[in-house]
């Protein structure tokens, strides 16, 4: 998974910052181009103005004379100018080689063109009938521009490109952090569970070999069948709250209101000496969830063993049970929701448990709002305190 998103996060980056590297130059050498063509045009229409006064005998001599020294007058090293007489270069002027140059020339105002190839821009300005003016200059600096601003920018893009993959490679990592913690837990809980439903399986199956082959008296072979009978219960309370683990994570609960004192006498009227005690309020919940909620609590409170019974009292917003068995420590505290996980392996494998038991409470918890709170000291006992949301 990581890979997967840093390489995703590479590519991304090897196609956006060249991609904006070129857009980069192309606007950049549009608008110097932009610039130097307003310059051009500006000072072609000084020199025009010039050369219109200049043009006050039409004489083929006098015209030739003024073509002559347009280009001494006028021009520089980076700035050429001529006269066009009917469509062709007086005084030995150059016509320009790029392609479109005829049309240029026949014009009837103005008109430019650019000329990539020898880096020129070309103004031609009609002045009369006959004669057209021709100013050239060299933009040579303008393709320069782009030639710097193009190594500047692929710098740039690369170095761009080396600090986004590093940054894809932190990044993915933090992204598929969950995915990975995830896919552990996924693991975690598929391993539990297999060696959870191997014990089970395996005595359910010894037995039955021993039932095939051995010859048992009556009192052994009910002894063994009763055995039998636990394990398979075993498996199928695992079923069930695995079943219902996984419905809990898709269904929402049904809400209705109903004594909080009711409930509990409910609960608790299948187990011997728990002691209620707490004033009655109304629970706005779903009842059967809570009752199974109460009911799990209770029986790892009898599990916690102790010499006084398990307490529970009612509070206006839930409930609290309390037990004075063997506790727990911080880390199992810490623990104590995980799926298939046992603070006491030996207590809870000879009282039938599977470690669904608390897990199950904690997704009923949440799904009505609320949370539960363990408070345990090894030897002490344990309080394990109920609250959901009373604004639903």
């Amino acid at each position: 998974m990581r890979t997967k998103i840093a390489a995703a996060m590479t590519a991304l980056a090897l196609l956006l910052f060249p991609l904006g590297a070129l857009l980069i130059v192309h606007q950049g050498f549009q608008l110097m181009m932009e610039q130097e063509r307003a310059r051009a045009l500006s000072e072609e229409a000084a020199i025009a103005r010039a050369v219109a006064l200049e043009l006050s005998d039409d004489s083929r001599e006098e015209l030739f004379l003024t073509a002559s020294g347009l280009q001494r007058r006028y021009g520089s090293s980076s700035l050429s100018v001529a006269l066009a007489y009917r469509g062709e270069m007086m005084a030995g002027a150059a016509r320009p080689q790029a392609a479109g140059a005829q049309e240029l020339l026949a014009t009837q105002s103005r008109a430019t063109l650019l000329d990539g190839a020898a880096q020129q821009l070309h103004i031609a300005h009609r002045l009369s009938e006959d004669l057209t003016l021709l100013v050239t200059s060299d933009v040579s600096g303008v393709y320069t521009f782009r030639r710097d601003l193009a190594l500047w920018s692929g710098g740039l893009s690369l170095v761009g490109v080396l600090l986004s993959g590093l940054l894809s490679v932190v990044v993915s990592g933090w992204l598929a952090r969950p995915f990975k913690l995830l896919a552990q837990q996924r693991q975690e809980l598929i391993d539990a569970l297999a060696h959870e439903m191997r014990t089970p399986l395996t005595a359910i199956l010894c037995g039955v070999r021993l039932l095939e082959r051995a010859n048992l008296d009556e009192e052994s072979r009910a002894s063994l069948l009763a055995s039998m009978g636990r394990e398979t219960q075993r498996l199928t309370d695992m079923d069930e709250r695995l079943l219902l683990l996984t419905r809990l994570e898709h269904d929402a609960p049904e809400w209705t209101a109903f004594s909080s004192r009711e409930m509990a006498r409910e609960a608790l009227a299948v187990f011997d000496g728990v002691e209620l005690s707490g004033g009655d309020a109304q629970f706005r919940a779903e009842r059967e969830l809570t009752i199974l909620l109460l009911r799990n609590l209770v029986v790892n409170a009898l599990r916690a063993g102790g010499s006084e019974p398990v307490r529970v009292v009612l509070l206006p917003d839930g409930f609290s049970v309390t037990d004075c068995g063997c506790g727990m420590t911080k880390e199992q505290v810490a623990r104590a929701f995980e799926p298939f996980y046992k603070a006491d392996k030996s207590r809870t494998r000879a009282a039938g448990g599977a470690g669904l038991g608390l897990s199950l409470c904690r997704k009923i918890a949440q799904l009505h709002g609320g949370g539960l709170a363990i408070q345990s000291e090894p030897g002490r006992g344990t309080c394990v305190v109920y609250h959901f949301d009373t604004t639903r």
